[in-house]
């Protein structure tokens, strides 16, 4: 009870009894019908929520930035009294743009219903809580308020932007420059390298019918071996690292990750994710309870401290190939979130035991710190072939490329999208 609730009641209290001093009788009546009136008031706000469901539907739950969902919510009355006033509001994800109807106020009569119906812009990459829907009513005298959620929420995830990139020149297990490949690993069937004569067992698919009918004889293509043998994508999302500046640095080194990945699953080349950010979806609660509270800060901050969250344990994605791997990954770095876990060189150096030596570790990272700089080395010195991107900070870039190209360690720096389009050395 508020400190204006009690000194309303003291005040009362102490005017009845001055009222039957004084032998007042007016004012006593006054005072009985002011107590009743307040308890029916009080009674008809605690009542007003009840009964009240909620029905969200979102077109859909995964979309690609940029595009948008229509989100639709159905607030039916179940009970048999009407709610006299109400307000509802669809809570609307930060960072998402809305447009429609996502708040409105209404009356709403027993086995009655309203609807809001609304826009989202997904123009950034994450991971979003949609709703619940917050409801407020009290009653005609504002003595009384009441705030409470209403319908679980939904959640939707958007998926990071993708680079087109029109050359991709990182290197592989091979020194610098162009060498002839000693292990045929795989042949790329998108570089085709001549045409030979049929031989038994070549598959249907291998047939060059061109020079079959111009020849009259069966004749099979033949593709080069390919010198890409994927990724594993090292990526530094640690608070500490990034810090609370330009938020963009971080979502380009999303994208620079995204595009990687991408642009290797299209070529069916094994990829990987390493990074010691953490997963949104830790900290979104499955089935959040009602929430109730007086104010409309305190429902919000009730519904903040219930995304907290201790865990601290790096996204791994281990170094495969498929398409289901692309979508993994996509899935991880539209949730991934800045946290406060491991640094990136204690990441590198709990993790990398495990990293397939074949295939190119790709860095990405905000800048290069001391400790950072020698877990690079180190990792070149242990046979991977390393590649070190660095996200607009020229001072870093500048300071760090003499010392890890004299260790074979290879470094680039992106400073916006336009840079994707070519990662070549």
């Amino acid at each position: 009870m508020s400190w204006q609730r009690i000194l309303l009641a003291v005040a009362a209290v102490a005017f009845l009894f001055a009222a039957f001093a004084m032998r007042l009788s007016f004012f006593a009546f006054a005072l009985y019908a002011l107590a009743a009136l307040s308890l029916v008031a009080y009674l008809m706000t605690w009542s007003a929520l009840d009964g009240l469901e909620t029905e969200r539907h979102c077109t859909r739950r995964e979309v690609e930035a940029g595009e948008s969902i229509v989100v639709t919510v159905a607030v039916r009355n179940r009970k048999p009294l009407p709610t006299l006033w109400l307000v509802a509001e669809d809570l609307v994800p930060r960072g998402l743009k809305a447009a429609g109807t996502f708040a409105r106020a209404t009356l709403l009569m027993p086995m009655a219903s309203c609807r809001l119906r609304y826009r989202l812009d997904c123009e950034r990459r994450g991971y979003f809580r949609v709703g619940p829907v917050l409801f407020e009513t009290g009653d005609f005298f504002g003595l009384n308020r009441r705030f409470a959620t209403g319908a679980m929420p939904q959640y939707i995830t958007v998926y990071p932007r993708v680079v087109p990139l029109a050359k991709y020149a990182i290197p592989t297990f091979r020194p610098l420059g162009e060498t002839v490949v000693k292990r045929r690993l795989m042949e790329d069937p998108t570089r085709l390298a001549g045409v030979r004569e049929y031989q038994t067992g070549d598959p249907l698919r291998r047939i060059h019918w061109k020079a079959t009918a111009r020849t009259g004889q069966l004749h099979s293509r033949i593709y080069e071996a390919s010198t890409l043998i994927g990724a594993n994508i090292v990526l530094d999302f640690g608070r500490a690292a990034w810090g609370d500046g330009d938020p963009d640095r971080a979502e380009l080194a999303v994208t620079t990750a995204a595009s990687i990945a991408a642009h290797l699953a299209d070529r069916r080349q094994q990829i990987g994710l390493v990074t010691n950010g953490g997963d949104a979806s830790d900290v979104m609660p499955e089935s959040p309870e009602r929430v109730e509270a007086r104010t409309r800060q305190r429902v919000h901050q009730l519904l903040a401290d219930r995304e907290r969250s201790d865990r601290l344990a790096p996204v791994h994605i281990p170094v495969r190939r498929g398409e289901h791997q692309l979508t993994l990954i996509m899935h991880a770095l539209a949730r991934l979130r800045l946290t406060d876990a491991l640094t990136c060189a204690e990441l590198i150096a709990d993790e990398c035991q495990g990293w397939p030596r074949e295939a190119s570790t790709i860095v990405i990272v905000p800048g290069l710190s001391a400790e950072l700089l020698r877990e690079v080395v180190r990792l070149r010195n242990s046979g991977f072939t390393v590649l070190v991107i660095v996200i607009d900070n020229q001072p870093s870039f500048a300071r760090s490329r003499g010392v890890l190209e004299a260790e074979g360690v290879h470094v680039m720096h992106v400073v916006s999208e336009a840079d994707l389009n070519v990662i070549s050395l």
